[in-house]
């Protein structure tokens, strides 16, 4: 890649192909008319009218991307819809279910402000020149580098970190120094995923549970993703591990306050107000990305505008199913039958440790199994949020952010797995099924016995 080439991310700078190139261009005129509409309906008390057009938009959205879907988001978003439908009919939950789906619409407002930022951050020059700095080193500090990095550029543009990070890899690299960079930035990736407020996990997790501030999930998720970067970095054969990790930091300097402003405006935002985390983020992101725009060379403006408007059509199965799981899970919060059905699973008797260790480890073998993390992570905040546990709220919430995380590391079908496997050219197998699994398995463990720590400490 030349040093003066912007990083292409993924879903940004490919034209939809054809035939169903022009549905998506209707799919990114729709959200592009909702997204604008979605943030006045935060500011202003707007007419019902306005309301009911723009769930009518949403609606429409939502049904071209389950025609424009692949046969995975089809066969999902059926199942979801099915989930919902059966509720509504038992529990008579059509109000329920009318409200989750308007309060869902803020999705088409917080995703396209998250690219807007993704793509601002994309094209600042410090990146490159971190990116060179870290192709300079040898292979054993390059990989303490992409790791930190992963971590901290991820944490702002999430999947874009890879097309950042993987033109390090030398062209003549064999398989194994490739999957080992590869390894090093999904798991620094995946740890940002635990705490940063730019990632669907963390609004999910905060909007299930309002009654938790934002900023304890953060410093529990930054409190983890310190204990998972210590047990990366013991494995880097380096004399000085922390010399590492804070040279990588410094190599960074230039982004990071605008990353700590990231999460520092949308946990300020949200504490100081009564919007949910999806609201504050979706008021932030667009003047971050407008202030960090007007520090780049011309140019720079135009191309994250276009970059981010190509990529609004092509958003339909991100948006639609954590639309249709936000839905689900609204309902299955305010349904009878299943705080029936949970309360004879889910006693008062059973350690919380063992919930914690049940919730981390649900979440991973669902998602190994095909399964999407904010489904079960929806059903999962829902079912809890039923029952009284010896698990606090901030835990629950908490484990649900670990296995999140940890998820993303081996998820087959994952966008992480996807994006990165393909940008550092391994297979995903050799990722998946490799001795990094040890890592995994020792950061989940030494996770779930923080949080119960935790856990006997707030009780």
């Amino acid at each position: 890649m030349p040093h003066d080439a912007r990083p292409v991310l993924p879903g940004a700078a490919v034209a939809p192909p054809s035939p169903g190139g022009r549905i998506f261009r209707v799919m990114g005129l729709v959200l592009a008319i909702l997204w604008p509409v979605e943030v006045a309906r935060l500011l202003f008390d707007v007419p019902g009218a306005v309301t009911g057009g723009a769930s009518g938009l949403f609606l429409t959205f939502l049904a071209l991307a389950l025609a424009t879907g692949d046969i995975g988001t089809r066969v999902l978003t059926l199942l979801l819809l099915a989930g919902i439908a059966a509720l509504v009919q038992v529990d008579a939950a059509g109000a329920e279910a009318i409200a989750g789906f308007q309060d869902a619409m803020i999705f088409a407002a917080f995703l396209p402000s998250v690219f807007l930022l993704r793509n601002a951050v994309a094209g600042d020059r410090r990146l490159v020149d971190y990116r060179d700095r870290v192709a300079a080193a040898d292979p054993e500090r390059k990989k303490g580098l992409v790791l930190i990095g992963g971590h901290l550029i991820g944490s702002t543009l999430t999947v874009g970190a890879f097309a950042v990070l993987s033109p390090v890899v030398p062209a003549d690299a064999g398989e194994r120094e490739r999957r080992d960079l590869a390894l090093a930035a999904i798991f620094g990736v995946c740890l940002s995923v635990i705490w940063s407020p730019v990632f669907v996990a963390m609004a999910v997790v905060s909007e299930f549970m309002p009654q938790i501030a934002l900023w304890k999930f953060v410093l529990v998720g930054l409190a983890l993703a310190a204990l998972g970067l210590a047990v990366a970095f013991a494995r880097i054969r380096v004399p000085n591990r922390l010399a590492l990790a804070a040279d990588g930091v410094r190599g960074l300097s230039g982004i990071l306050p605008w990353v700590v402003a990231t999460a520092v405006f949308i946990v300020g935002l949200r504490s100081a107000t009564e919007l949910s985390t999806l609201e504050a983020a979706a008021l932030t992101l667009p003047p971050l990305a407008a202030a960090l725009l007007t520090m780049q060379p011309g140019g720079g403006v135009r191309a994250a505008l276009t970059a981010t408007g190509r990529s609004l059509g092509r958003l339909g199965a991100e948006i639609s199913i954590v639309a249709w799981a936000f839905t689900l899970g609204a309902v299955m919060r305010a349904s009878p039958t299943v705080e029936g059905a949970v309360r004879g699973v889910l006693t008062p008797d059973i350690p919380a440790p063992l919930l914690v260790a049940g919730i981390v480890a649900g979440m991973m073998a669902v998602v190994v199994m095909g399964g999407h993390p904010i489904v079960i992570a929806s059903i999962l905040l829902a079912v809890f949020a039923s029952v009284e546990t010896q698990v606090h709220d901030l835990v629950v919430g908490a484990a649900v952010l670990l296995g999140w995380g940890c998820s993303a590391m081996i998820a087959p079908a994952g966008l992480i797995m996807i994006v990165s496997t393909g940008m550092f050219g391994v297979r995903r197998a050799s990722v998946i099924f490799s001795d990094s699994a040890v890592l995994l398995v020792g950061f989940a463990g030494a996770g779930i016995g923080l949080l119960a720590a935790l856990n006997a400490v707030i009780g």
